[in-house]
């Protein structure tokens, strides 16, 4: 099974900018505190945004919500609107995350027999 891209939209508050970016393809958070890393067609890249610890996990409850899949801790992967999030939940630790945008002409081959 593969994921189709829809139109779909989160409000991601300050990575919307990075959402909207076409030249970006990852966007990577090693936890809070730490700049926001980047991917895509300028190579990689750190930015200026950095979320806390708070606004990290209201990431991951958002796609939770959006998905209907509810959020445990460990290894944590959905697929809402065009956008992959495949995140580590930890209450002990920070929680990371990584957003992974699909194509937007998403040509699905047919399988022959």
């Amino acid at each position: 099974m593969r994921p189709i891209p829809t139109s779909q939209y989160l409000n991601l508050a300050k990575l919307n900018p990075l959402i909207k970016d076409p030249l970006v393809k990852v966007i990577e958070c090693n936890g809070s505190g730490e700049k926001i890393g980047v991917n895509g067609v300028m190579g990689r890249k750190t930015t200026g945004i950095i979320l806390s610890r708070e606004e990290i996990e209201d990431v991951i409850t958002l796609f939770s919500e959006a998905t209907r899949i509810p959020v445990f801790e460990g290894f944590f992967k959905v697929v809402f609107g065009r956008l992959i999030l495949t995140a580590v939940v930890s209450k002990v630790t920070d929680s990371k995350f990584i957003i992974t945008k699909m194509p937007e002409m998403y040509v699905s081959m047919p399988i022959y027999k």
